[in-house]
């Protein structure tokens, strides 16, 4: 009851998506994004970003000029919506939206096709499940995959997360594509009541697997917050569907600045 109390306030806060429903989830809907013509403005300054030093051997190829990139989401929105273009209304894929808007900004002509394969408001075992599937369908080079809070606020067993990362892991890296693990979004609710260390933990040791980026969201969100830059979980009501655009765009902007450095790096 007490992971429930905890994960229904985070998604009041707009930090957690739940799944209310256990009917069965339509097949993954695809939509290609516009470009946007400068980075997101008013964007907090770059940050580094830890990413593993191993090439991604499969985003490096497609990412460049006049390139096509088609991105797997797990755990970031229901499936079957959309990912809007430029100017359209905040959207629930929040940081794979924008991701693929600062890519196709910084490198011309790059189209980014984002394939919203559910898994929302998971259990990482869950979302295991969903990713096996996709990644026997269709051929994709990067998947972004968000897990960890609901481990977290249900005190599961830090083990059994562990090896559905590494089950996951494998599953996207057979399948011919690099996987970028995203943190838990921070809170300082979140922080207050979950113990996320263990799980911060195991995703930091996946990371050292060839083709694995861990995109450290967390620290991320708390250094921005600490520094009264962007603050979802303290925005009032109205402001709080603008404050989250705008933290999801910017997250989007640094992880594709660090997926960017990383190709770069791969090459020199």
């Amino acid at each position: 009851m007490r992971g429930w109390v905890i994960a229904a306030t985070l998604a009041c806060l707009g930090l957690l998506a739940i799944n209310h429903t256990q009917a069965a989830e339509p097949a993954p809907a695809t939509a290609p994004l516009l470009a946007l013509g400068a980075q997101e403005a008013g964007c907090p300054p770059a940050i580094e970003t830890e990413t593993q030093d191993g090439a991604l051997i499969h985003l490096a190829p497609v990412l460049k000029p006049g390139g096509a990139l088609d991105i797997l989401a797990v755990g970031l929105g229901p499936v079957g919506t959309a990912v809007p273009h430029a100017g359209a209304p905040a959207h629930p894929s929040g940081i794979a939206d924008g991701l693929a808007r600062a890519l196709q900004a910084a490198v011309h002509g790059l189209r980014v096709t984002v394939t919203l394969g559910g898994g929302s408001g998971k259990l990482a075992q869950s979302q295991l499940q969903i990713i096996t599937e996709a990644m026997k369908a269709h051929h994709y080079q990067l998947v972004l995959w968000q897990t960890g809070t609901l481990e977290a606020v249900n005190d599961e067993p830090a083990g059994d997360f562990y090896q559905a990362l590494s089950d996951g892991v494998a599953a996207i890296t057979d399948g011919g594509a690099d996987v970028v693990l995203l943190e838990p979004q921070y809170s300082r609710f979140l922080e207050a009541n979950a113990n996320l260390s263990p799980y911060l933990a195991a995703m930091q040791a996946q990371s050292a697997t060839p083709g694995v980026v861990l995109f450290h969201r967390y620290q991320l969100m708390h250094d921005w917050v600490e520094a009264g830059l962007i603050d979802l979980e303290n925005a009032v009501p109205p402001e709080r569907q603008h404050v989250a655009a705008h933290l999801h765009a910017c997250l989007g902007a640094e992880l594709a600045r660090a997926l960017l450095a990383n190709v770069a790096g791969a090459a020199e």
